[in-house]
C-alpha cells in the first residue's frame, strides 16, 4: 500500500503544485456590468478562458463571468498534458491548433503559457496495442505530426524511469508536452481583455432570459447576475462541471456527469526532470514530469461517480480514495520501479466532467438558438480547448465552424438521449472506465443499450441477429447462424458498485470476435449476406433512419432552398438530395419523396399545398433534423418539420429478385412502367397500406417499405414468409456499409462531411443550376476555380484488412488519407474512400488522377493501390435498373 506524506496532503500543499504566477490573480476592474454584450461567457475555467481570448481574435467584445475567480473549476488542478496522436483525424487538427496557440500566445501578450515540450511516448504493453499504436503513427503523416516507432530499450533511454522489460514497444512523439493551467488562463485572458473583451469575477449567473420562437425554438435574450442584467443574443455554457445548472435554467438537459478523477506527484525520482510524458494506455495510466517528482493518474473502472458538484466547491479537493487508487499504484510500479522506494508526497482528487462517448459538447444548441457549449472535456481540457474554442469562435461569428465537428457536436446526441438520466449516467461510466482502451473499427458501448427499439426488434434477435447501436437505436450488424442467438443485456457496470457480471455472455463473445485490426471473425458470415443480396435478395431494416415531414404554405419555397437538387413536381418522385450550409459545406444527404394530398394515413397524410416526406441516415438524424428546422427559423418560413421517426418502420428488399418478392405480397402492380426507379406509391401488403419507394443504398434493385409501427409485424411476417420461396436472407449494416461503399456511395460524416463540398465529394451532379440554394454561390465557384480535393475510390491487390484513417501516397508524396474502408466481396478485394490533394496545393484534376503510382500505408507499411475515380462495380448502374444480363461489368480504371 502506498503512503502519502502528510505535510502535502491539504490544499494549501497541493496548490504549490500549480504555482504558475499567476495563481488566483484577480482580473476583474472596477468598472460595472455593462448593459448589453455581444457575447456572455459562463465560466472562466480552461474552456472559457479558450473561447474568450478566440472571440476576442475575430473582433467580438464578450464578457466573461465567473462566480468565484478563473480557474477555480476543474481547471486549476488538471494534469495539463498535451499530446498530439489520437485515433481520429480532427482530433489530432484540434490538438495541433493547441499547441500553436500555446506557442503564440507569450510574444503576443508577453505572459509566458507554461507549456514544456519535453515530448511524450506511448507504450504499449500488448501486440494489439502496438498495432493500434501503429495507426496513430501512419495517420500523423499526413498531418505532419513526427512521431517514430521506437522499442522499449529506446524508450527507456528517453525516460529512465522506465522499466525496458515491462512493455512491449511504443511511439515517441516530440511535440508532446505539458502546461500549467494557470499560466495558460492568465496568458488568454490578457489577450483577450487588450482585445477589448471584460471579466467580470465573483459574479454569479441566476437566470437566462429567452423567449418562445418558431419551429418550436427558444430564443436567447438575455441574463441576470447577483450584481445586474446584460442584454445579449449569445451564451457560451463553458461552465464545466455546472453546465447542467446552467443548461437547466432554460429547460434543457445535457449529457454531461461528474466523477471524482485522482493522481499524485511523487518524491524525488532521478530522471524525472527531463522525462517526457508517458501514457500506458494498457495499464489506463498517464505520468508527466513535475519539476524532479512524477505526477500521474489514471481511470479506474469504479470511479465515484457524483450526482452535482456544490456550487461553493471553488479551490477544493475530495479526500481521494486509496482503495480506488491502489490498482494504479501497483500498475505504476510495474513500469516504474523506482516509484516503490520514492513513495507519493502529495494527492489531488477533484470533479471532472464527463459524457457517453468521451468527447466534449461543443456548438449551438439544438433547440434553444444562441445557447453554445464548450464543456465535458472528459480530463482533456487544457489539450482540447485551444483547438475546439478557436472552432467554437468560428461557429459563432460565421455560423458554422471551418472543420468537421460532427464528433464534438452536441447535435450528436438526440432529444431522447440528453434527458435520460439514467442513459447518461451509465454511458458516462462506461466512457470513463474505457478512456484508454484500444479503438477498434468495430467495437461496440455495452451501456445504454435498448434504449430505442423497433417493432421488429424481438423477431430479429430470435432470428439471429446481433445488434449495433446508432443514436440510441439498436438494429442489426449481421446475423448468427445455427439457431443461436445473442440478445443485448441491461448495463452489468462490468461487475463494479456491488453488480454482479452477467453470466449470460453471448453478446459479448460476439463483439471479441470484432476487437481486431485485420479481418473480423465476422467475415465470412458478413460475406454471406453482401453476396446473398447481390445474386438473390437481402432484407434489411432501417426503422433507425429518421423520418419527417416538411409541410406547410411556404414548403415549397423552404424546399427549394434547403436542397441543392431538382425536387419533382410529379407526387410520389423520390430524390436524392443534399442540404448545404452558407459555406458550401454539405450537412446533410437525404432522400425526398414529393407527397400528393394523401388519404389522411400516416404514409399518406393530408395536406394543403406542397408537402415533402424526407428520410436521413441513422447516426446522423437528429443532426439532419436540427440543421433543416434552424435553416427554417432562419429564413423565417412559415412550414414546419414534424418527425415521425417512433411512427414508421422500414424494411428494405434489395437484390435481383426484389420485385418478384414484392409483387408476391401485394396487389399493386410492381413494374418498371409503374415504378420506376426514384418512384414511390402507397401500396398494400397484407391489407395494411404501406409507403413502397424504388431505391436502393446497396447499388441493386430494390424497394424500401415504410410501415406503420401497428402494422409492422404484420408486414415483416408476410415477406418473410413469402421470401422463403425466393432464398430470402436477413442482412445487417454490417453488409450494407460493405455493398454501399462497394457501390461507391457516399456516408454522412464520414465521406461528407461540413469540411467537404459537393464538387469535391463528385456530387456537384445533385446541384441544380437553376434557382437558389444555400451555399450555391460556393459551389458555383468551386465549380469554375477547380476543386483543391476530390473523392477517389481505391481498390488493393493484397489481401489486407482496409479501414479508415489511412494514409494515401501519390508516387513519393502523401495526398491524402482514407476517410473509410471495408471489403467488397463482388470485387474480391479491400475498398477505401478518400480525398485526393496536389500535394503543392494546386486544383486537383483527372488528368492528374490518372497519373502516378498510388499505395495505402496501413499500420506503417504501404500498399499497391488502383485508384478509380468512381468505384468499379457496375459503374453504368445495370442493376439499379433491374438489369442483370451481365451480372459485374469492369471497369477501366479512369472512366469518369
Amino acid at each position: 500500500m502506498f503512503k502519502v506524506s502528510k505535510s502535502f496532503r491539504r490544499k494549501s500543499g497541493v496548490s504549490l503544485l500549480f504555482s504558475g504566477g499567476n495563481f488566483r490573480k484577480s482580473y476583474s476592474g472596477e468598472v460595472g456590468l455593462p448593459r448589453q454584450a455581444d457575447v456572455v461567457i459562463v465560466g472562466g475555467g480552461i474552456a472559457g478562458c479558450s473561447a474568450f481570448y478566440q472571440l476576442t481574435k475575430r473582433d467580438v467584445k464578450p464578457v466573461l463571468i465567473e462566480h468565484n475567480t478563473l480557474t477555480n473549476g476543474t481547471t486549476w488542478h488538471t494534469g495539463g498534458l498535451v499530446w498530439s496522436l489520437r485515433p481520429n483525424d480532427t482530433d489530432i487538427q484540434l490538438l495541433y491548433r493547441t499547441k500553436e496557440i500555446l506557442k503564440n500566445l507569450e510574444q503576443e501578450t508577453g505572459v509566458d503559457p507554461g507549456f514544456i515540450n519535453n515530448g511524450g511516448i506511448f507504450i504499449a504493453r500488448t501486440l494489439d496495442r502496438m498495432e493500434e499504436f501503429k495507426r496513430l503513427h501512419t495517420l500523423g503523416h499526413y498531418f505532419n505530426v513526427h512521431s517514430q516507432l521506437i522499442t522499449p530499450k529506446e524508450a527507456a533511454k528517453l525516460s529512465p524511469i522506465l522499466d525496458p522489460n515491462a512493455f512491449y514497444g511504443a511511439v515517441y512523439s516530440p511535440t508532446d508536452g505539458h502546461a500549467d493551467p494557470t499560466s495558460y488562463c492568465s496568458a488568454l485572458i490578457k489577450g483577450g481583455i487588450a482585445n477589448g473583451g471584460q471579466v467580470f469575477e465573483h459574479t454569479t449567473l441566476t437566470k437566462i432570459h429567452f423567449e418562445e420562437s418558431t419551429q418550436g425554438l427558444k430564443k436567447i435574450i438575455g441574463i441576470e447576475t447577483n450584481k445586474g442584467s446584460i442584454k445579449t443574443n449569445t451564451v457560451v455554457n463553458a461552465a464545466g462541471v455546472w453546465g447542467r445548472n446552467v443548461s437547466n435554467m432554460v429547460d434543457i438537459e445535457i449529457p454531461i456527469t461528474p466523477m471524482k478523477h485522482s493522481y499524485v506527484v511523487t518524491n524525488t525520482i532521478e530522471g524525472a526532470r527531463d522525462s517526457p510524458s508517458i501514457r500506458c494506455h494498457d495499464s489506463s495510466l498517464y505520468f508527466r514530469p513535475q519539476g524532479d517528482s512524477i505526477l500521474f493518474g489514471g481511470y479506474e473502472g469504479n470511479p465515484d461517480i457524483l450526482k452535482q458538484v456544490p456550487e461553493d466547491f471553488s479551490f477544493k479537493l475530495f479526500e481521494m480514495d486509496k482503495s480506488i487508487f491502489e490498482v494504479h499504484w501497483k500498475r505504476a510500479v510495474e513500469l516504474c520501479p523506482s516509484f516503490e522506494q520514492a513513495g507519493i508526497k502529495a494527492d489531488v482528487c477533484g470533479p471532472e466532467s464527463f459524457t457517453p462517448d468521451h468527447k466534449p459538447l461543443v456548438g449551438e444548441d439544438p433547440i434553444v438558438v444562441g445557447l453554445y457549449y464548450s464543456l465535458g472535456y472528459n480530463s482533456m481540457g487544457m489539450m482540447f480547448s485551444g483547438g475546439v474554442s478557436e472552432q467554437l469562435s468560428y461557429w459563432i461569428t460565421q455560423g458554422r465552424p471551418d472543420m468537421d465537428m460532427h464528433d464534438f457536436d452536441i447535435r450528436r446526441f438526440s432529444q431522447r438521449q440528453k434527458p435520460d438520466r439514467a442513459w447518461v449516467t451509465e454511458t458516462c461510466h462506461e466512457s470513463y472506465a474505457k478512456t484508454y482502451s484500444i479503438v477498434y473499427p468495430h467495437d461496440q458501448r455495452l451501456s445504454g443499450r435498448n434504449l430505442r427499439i423497433d417493432p421488429f426488434h424481438e423477431h430479429l434477435v430470435a432470428s439471429g441477429a446481433v445488434m449495433e447501436e446508432a443514436l440510441g437505436w439498436e438494429r442489426p450488424a449481421y446475423f448468427i447462424q445455427e439457431d443461436r442467438t445473442a440478445p443485448v443485456r441491461g448495463y452489468d457496470w462490468y461487475g463494479n458498485y456491488d453488480h454482479v457480471r452477467h453470466t449470460d455472455q453471448r453478446y459479448m463473445k460476439e463483439l471479441e470476435k470484432d476487437l481486431t485490426f485485420g479481418f473480423s471473425k465476422n467475415f465470412d458470415l458478413i460475406k454471406s449476406e453482401a453476396l446473398a443480396t447481390r445474386t438473390n435478395v437481402g432484407l434489411f431494416n432501417l426503422s433507425c433512419y429518421t423520418k419527417m415531414y416538411l409541410t406547410g404554405p411556404d414548403a415549397e419555397e423552404a424546399a427549394d432552398w434547403l436542397f441543392t437538387n431538382h425536387l419533382s413536381q410529379d407526387p410520389g418522385r423520390v430524390s436524392y438530395t443534399l442540404s448545404l450550409n452558407s459555406k458550401g459545406g454539405i450537412e446533410s444527404d437525404v432522400t425526398v419523396t414529393t407527397l400528393e394530398e394523401g388519404g389522411g394515413t400516416l404514409v399518406g397524410p393530408i395536406l394543403k399545398g406542397k408537402g415533402y416526406y424526407i428520410v436521413a441516415g441513422g447516426p446522423s438524424g437528429y443532426q439532419t433534423k436540427s440543421h433543416l428546422r434552424k435553416q427554417l427559423f432562419k429564413k423565417n418560413f412559415k412550414s414546419r418539420i414534424s418527425e415521425i421517426t417512433d411512427r414508421l418502420g422500414i424494411l428494405s428488399i434489395q437484390g435481383p429478385k426484389s420485385r418478384e418478392l414484392l409483387q408476391s405480397v401485394t396487389e399493386s402492380p410492381i413494374t418498371d412502367e409503374k415504378f420506376p426507379l426514384g418512384m414511390s406509391h402507397i401500396i398494400k401488403i397484407n391489407g395494411k397500406s404501406c409507403r413502397a419507394m424504388r431505391l436502393s443504398y446497396v447499388g441493386e434493385m430494390g424497394f424500401e417499405i415504410h410501415i406503420p409501427y401497428a402494422h409492422c409485424v404484420s408486414v415483416y411476417n408476410k415477406i418473410v414468409n413469402a421470401g422463403r420461396g425466393f432464398d430470402l436472407t436477413l442482412a445487417g449494416f454490417r453488409a450494407m456499409d460493405s455493398l454501399s461503399m462497394e457501390k461507391g456511395y457516399h456516408l454522412l460524416n464520414t465521406d461528407l462531411r461540413i469540411d467537404d463540398n459537393p464538387v469535391e465529394a463528385g456530387l456537384e451532379r445533385f446541384c441544380r443550376k437553376d434557382g437558389q440554394y444555400q451555399g450555391k454561390s460556393i459551389v458555383e465557384k468551386v465549380k469554375q476555380e477547380g476543386a483543391k480535393k476530390k473523392i477517389c475510390f481505391f481498390t488493393l491487390q493484397d489481401n489486407v484488412a482496409l479501414y479508415g484513417l489511412k494514409t494515401i501516397w501519390r508516387d513519393d508524396a502523401i495526398v491524402g488519407y482514407l476517410r473509410r474502408g471495408a471489403y467488397g466481396f463482388a470485387l474480391d478485394s479491400s475498398i477505401g474512400l478518400g480525398y485526393v490533394r496536389h500535394p503543392k496545393g494546386k486544383s486537383v484534376d483527372s488528368e492528374f488522377l490518372k497519373t502516378g503510382e498510388y499505395h495505402i500505408e496501413i499500420r506503417d507499411k504501404k500498399y499497391p493501390a488502383t485508384l478509380y475515380l468512381n468505384s468499379p462495380f457496375d459503374p453504368k448502374n445495370q442493376r439499379l435498373l433491374g438489369r442483370y444480363e451481365n451480372q459485374f461489368e469492369e471497369q477501366s480504371h479512369f472512366k469518369d
